[in-house]
């Protein structure tokens, strides 16, 4: 199961029971630049995103 949810307007990371409000200016890529530099796994194996679009 990937631990990292992605939406348009949140993420969610279940394991550590946490969502995370995104802007609508926030694109993916600062969403998961942010993420790991908090130190989470942001490989393409453990993200998912919800609603579109591809994790490269």
């Amino acid at each position: 199961m990937k631990q990292i949810h992605v939406w348009r307007n949140h993420i969610r990371i279940p394991h550590l029971d946490l969502v995370l409000v995104r802007s609508d200016v926030d694109t993916l890529r600062s969403s998961l630049s942010t993420l790991a530099l908090l130190g989470l796994d942001t490989g393409p194996d453990n993200v998912e995103l919800h609603g579109g679009g591809v994790v490269a």
